[in-house]
C-alpha cells in the first residue's frame, strides 16, 4: 500500500502564495488571512493532515470576516491540490480502496438492506397473517357472538311464547273454574230453590192436609156433639117418658103409703147409665171419645212435622 506523504509547513504556504499573486494582486484581505493562517500553521504541532490544515484555515478565516468567501474555497482548493499531487497515487490508491470499501459497505448495507427487507417483508406478513387471525378470530367470535345472540333472543322468545301460553293456559283454567264454579253455585242455588220451593210446597200442602184434617175432625166433632145432644136429648126424653109412665102406674095402683114405700125407687143414673152403654147411644158416646183422641193424635203429628 503507498504512504500517505503529508504536507510541510513550506509546501502549505508556497501553494497558498502560488494562488495569491497568480493574477498579479494581492488584497489587504488576503495579506491578513495569510499572516493569520501562517501563525496558526505555525503553532501547530506534528505533521499537518489534512483534517489539520482543514481546521487551521476555518480558525484564519474566523479572524478576516471581510475575505471573499469564493477566494477562501479557492485557497483552501490550491492547497489540497498540492495535497493531492503530491499523494495522487496514494489518493488513487485509497481513492480504489474507499471504493472497494464503500462497494463492500454498499454491498453488506445492501444485503443488510435485502436481509431487513425480507425480514420486514417477512415481519409485515407475519403482521397481515396475524391480523387475517386477529380478524378471523375476530369474526369468528362476532359470528359466535351473533350466534349466542340470535340463541338467546330464539329461547327468549319462545320462553315468552311459553309464558304466554302459560298464563293463557292458566286464564283459561281460571275461567272454565270460574264458570264451573258459578255453573255450581247456580246449581246449588237452584237445587236450594228448588228444595225451599220442595220444602214450601210440603209444608203448604201439610198445612192444607192440617187444616183439612183439622176441618174433618171438626166437623166430625161437630157431627158426633150433634149426635151426643139429639142421644142425651133422645134419652132424656125416654126417661123422661119412662119416669112418667112409671109415676102414671104408680098413680094408678091402689096400695097403701108403706107399700109403696116397700118398692124402692129406681135410681136415675143407673137407668141411663144402662142405656149409655147398651144402647146405640152408648156407642156413640164411645165413637166420639175415638174421634177426640184420633183428633188429638193428629194435631200432635201436625207438630212434629
Amino acid at each position: 500500500m503507498t504512504e500517505v506523504k503529508e504536507l510541510n509547513l513550506t509546501e502549505i504556504l508556497t501553494a497558498l502564495q502560488d494562488f495569491m499573486t497568480s493574477d498579479g494582486a494581492i488584497s489587504s484581505e488576503q495579506r491578513e488571512f495569510y499572516s493569520i493562517f501562517r501563525q496558526h500553521l505555525n503553532e501547530h504541532e506534528g505533521e499537518f493532515k489534512v483534517e489539520d490544515i482543514e481546521r487551521l484555515l476555518m480558525a484564519a478565516k474566523g479572524e478576516v470576516p471581510n475575505l471573499n468567501e469564493e477566494e477562501f474555497f479557492k485557497m483552501g482548493e490550491a492547497i489540497l491540490n498540492r495535497y493531492r499531487n503530491k499523494n495522487e497515487d496514494a489518493i488513487n490508491e485509497r481513492i480504489r480502496a474507499l471504493a472497494a470499501e464503500e462497494a463492500r459497505k454498499r454491498a453488506i448495507a445492501e444485503a443488510e438492506r435485502l436481509k431487513r427487507e425480507e425480514e420486514e417483508r417477512l415481519a409485515e406478513e407475519a403482521r397481515l397473517a396475524e391480523e387475517a387471525r386477529l380478524a378471523e378470530e375476530e369474526r369468528l367470535a362476532e359470528e359466535e357472538r351473533l350466534a349466542e345472540e340470535a340463541r338467546l333472543a330464539e329461547e327468549e322468545r319462545l320462553a315468552e311464547e311459553a309464558r304466554l301460553a302459560e298464563e293463557e293456559r292458566l286464564a283459561e283454567e281460571a275461567r272454565l273454574a270460574e264458570e264451573a264454579r258459578l255453573a255450581e253455585e247456580a246449581r246449588l242455588a237452584e237445587e236450594a230453590r228448588l228444595a225451599q220451593e220442595a220444602q214450601a210446597e210440603a209444608a203448604r200442602l201439610a198445612e192444607e192436609n192440617r187444616l183439612a184434617e183439622e176441618a174433618r175432625l171438626a166437623e166430625e166433632a161437630r157431627l158426633a156433639e150433634e149426635a151426643r145432644l139429639a142421644e142425651e136429648a133422645r134419652i132424656k126424653a125416654e126417661l123422661e117418658a119412662g119416669e112418667s109412665a112409671k109415676q102414671a102406674y104408680w098413680d094408678g095402683q091402689d096400695l097403701p103409703d108403706e107399700e109403696a114405700k116397700i118398692v124402692p125407687d129406681l135410681p136415675a143414673n143407673a137407668s141411663l147409665t144402662a142405656d149409655t152403654e147398651t144402647t146405640p147411644g152408648g156407642m156413640k158416646k164411645w165413637l166420639l171419645l175415638g174421634a177426640i183422641g184420633a183428633i188429638l193424635a193428629a194435631v200432635a203429628g201436625v207438630f212434629f212435622l
